[in-house]
């Protein structure tokens, strides 16, 4: 008989995408999630490991497949003590194989256009991908992606960050919990991968400077993105079945080799139906959250401004858009957002909590050979 215990961790339904405080009490073969407003019951053989990171673990249940349970690091490392079946991998691999294999059907179902590419088919396969899945699709491509964009910045700065976009996030309504990192890059850059993973370039924080709501405008933009699950459309639309199939799997064979050598980034870029779509939830979550939706304008125009001084032959002009180039119509765009102008409220973060969060990836022990090319 296993000893009982109780943990604390956060729930996400799937539906309104809000994040509730539940306590996690550990039974024999299941444990029970409670809150002031529900009781709910996952059993251990259908639970299984979501995605997991260095601070918490998220985890999932087969009947209900769009919801998310987040454990914080020490919640988790209990949990596994008490049910280690959770965290075997074999069985995850099973799980995943038999999740592959139902993807694989369902792509059939939907169109057999995907199989040669057609980008009509990579809205509805995306929708119909359950989220679970999709967060461990986000979290493989990460992990690929920071082979070549390193990590910066601190705990410190990441853990003043964190609650202010899972507040926007919740206010989104976006779905997904969010798993947030900047990454060292000369390049004024943010992007959304599948599954809630966003990331920021230590050039996007030199570009707004002092402008915390600029960079909080962009996050709002690549929260869009994932709401509108845009990143798991890009996977289907660009890398084909096998590569993806390789992402979701976590292999090293010449499919996921040609995903790293071909640049993850530009496969995952948008078309400027979906950019349009991400610039409309941005304004509407940084009204939610009580800023200036006009903030949306004067991020283009920091990083616009940061492209003359740092662009100094065509290679360099060619890394330094990049941002911009996934983002089409950069004028119109920015006239746009400066028509919703309205005064907002106070930042959410203090003076030194931003200057703490603009400074985290030049920490001196902590550069690094720019990866950025």
């Amino acid at each position: 008989m296993k000893e009982q215990s109780t943990l604390n961790g956060r729930y996400f339904d799937g539906q309104s995408g809000n994040a509730h405080p539940v306590e996690i009490i550990v039974h024999n073969d299941y444990f029970a999630i409670q809150s002031a407003t529900q009781d709910l019951r996952w059993e251990y053989k259908h639970t299984k490991i979501a995605a997991r990171s260095e601070n918490e673990t998220r985890l999932s249940n087969r009947h209900h497949p769009d919801a998310i349970l987040v454990l914080p690091k020490s919640a988790s490392v209990a949990l596994e003590a008490a049910a280690p079946e959770i965290f075997d991998g074999r069985r995850e691999r099973r799980r995943i194989t038999a999740l592959i294999s139902g993807l694989v059907i369902g792509a059939g179902i939907v169109t057999a256009a995907l199989f040669i590419g057609v980008p009509a088919a990579s809205g509805p396969l995306a929708r119909a991908t359950p989220k679970d899945l999709e967060t461990q699709i986000g979290s493989n491509l990460a992990a690929q992606i920071s082979i070549l964009y390193k990590p910066c910045g601190t705990s410190e700065a990441l853990e003043v960050l964190q609650p202010v976009l899972d507040e926007m996030a919740e206010k989104g309504e976006v779905g997904f919990p969010i798993e947030f990192r900047f990454v060292r890059s000369s390049a004024p850059n943010a992007f959304a991968l599948p599954g809630g993973q966003v990331m920021a370039t230590s050039g996007l924080l030199d570009a707004v400077g002092d402008d915390q709501e600029a960079f909080l405008a962009v996050m709002a933009h690549e929260l869009g993105h994932v709401r509108a699950r845009d990143g798991m459309q890009a996977v289907y639309r660009n890398a084909g079945l096998g590569i993806t199939l390789e992402i979701i799997t976590g292999g090293s064979g010449a499919a996921q080799q040609l995903v790293l050598l071909g640049g993850q980034l530009n496969q995952l870029r948008h078309n400027r139906k979906q950019e349009a779509a991400a610039d409309e939830t941005a304004i509407e979550i940084l009204t939610a959250v009580n800023l200036d939706p006009s903030a949306l304008s004067r991020a283009f125009e920091a990083i616009i401004a940061a492209l003359p001084e740092k662009a100094r032959s065509k290679k360099s002009e060619k890394k330094f858009a990049s941002w911009l180039r996934t983002h089409p119509e950069t004028k119109i765009r920015i006239q746009a957002a400066r028509k919703v102008k309205k005064e907002g409220g106070k930042p959410p973060l203090t003076p030194e909590q931003w200057r703490l969060v603009a400074s985290t990836c030049n920490v001196a022990d902590e550069e690094a050979p720019d990866n950025s090319e």
